[in-house]
């Protein structure tokens, strides 16, 4: 997961965004039933999901897994109809269930690229509806309540903390947490949950975020023998292994490509490394 700046996102609006999503939200507000003028109005999200990709790449923001032959979502990161806690109860309040943060459904700011591992069911995980927070009893239900974002236990992409959570583990590809539960039990808790919730994990994903760290070690395996030998005891060949090995991690490190976050992780590893000296600022070693 690397680091999603939502101040990009005026860079993705249609030319009529504003005032059409203005127009849209205003009538779900005035609605008697919240979620059935949301399904009257539509599927307006989508048009976004061209210029997402232009902007951040063709690839799920939760899982980093890359957009090939297959359509990806526009995830509600608050969902805009049922909400589901942890326990994948449906969040009420005595008889009266959650309406949704319907409020939201227009709002750029709530979207998250999303593959559909990651969005719906699939196996054990997939985020749908939940959005489990810390304590129940700061759930906001209205719009005119402060949103409960301080609160929430599914990691974000467009939460510079949240993606500082999350680890790797270089020798199987999984995803980990980067704090301890005595460290910070509310940043271990959301990564316990993300692994579950957004599949993070899962068989079809784990594979290419390894092969994706493997890359990345045999790329610095490449770079470190060469700067053992003398210049003199370079080939051609030996000249062209190296520049391949530099490409490979300028490429592995950028922010639109896949499982970017694992390979930097093990590259930040060396990054004071000799070997890397010389094109260390033209890697994108940021969350």
């Amino acid at each position: 997961m690397r680091y999603i700046d939502k101040s990009r996102f005026a860079k993705c609006k249609t030319k009529t965004w504003d005032i059409k999503s203005k127009q849209w939200s205003d009538r779900v507000k005035d609605a008697a039933d919240p979620c059935a003028e949301i399904k009257a109005i539509g599927n307006k999200w989508s048009s976004l999901k061209r210029t997402f990709v232009a902007e951040f790449g063709a690839k799920c923001w939760y899982t980093e897994s890359p957009q090939i032959g297959t359509d990806c979502d526009v995830d509600h990161y608050w969902p805009k109809g049922r909400v589901k806690d942890a326990d994948g109860a449906i969040v009420k309040q005595g008889t009266q269930q959650h309406p949704g943060y319907w409020w939201k459904a227009y709002d750029i700011n709530n979207y998250r690229y999303s593959c559909i591992y990651a969005n719906r069911a699939r196996d054990e995980g997939g985020k749908i509806d939940y959005f489990p927070i810390v304590d129940e009893s700061m759930r906001c239900w209205d719009s005119s309540a402060a949103c409960d974002y301080a609160h929430h236990l599914i990691l974000d992409p467009c939460s510079i903390d949240d993606v500082k959570l999350l680890s790797f583990e270089v020798e199987i590809g999984k995803t980990a947490s980067a704090v301890t539960y005595d460290e910070n039990p509310i940043g271990f808790e959301k990564v316990r949950l993300s692994k579950i919730f957004l599949n993070l994990d899962h068989e079809t994903i784990t594979p290419h975020r390894l092969r994706a760290i493997k890359d990345a070690q045999a790329a610095i395996r490449c770079l470190k023998l060469a700067s053992s030998l003398n210049d003199d005891d370079l080939d051609d060949e030996d000249r062209a292994g190296i520049i391949e090995a530099k490409d490979r991690l300028k490429e592995l490190c950028n922010r639109k490509s896949p499982f970017s976050a694992a390979a930097v992780q093990h590259i930040l590893s060396n990054k004071n490394a000799q070997y890397l000296a010389d094109f260390i600022d033209e890697l994108d070693l940021t969350p």
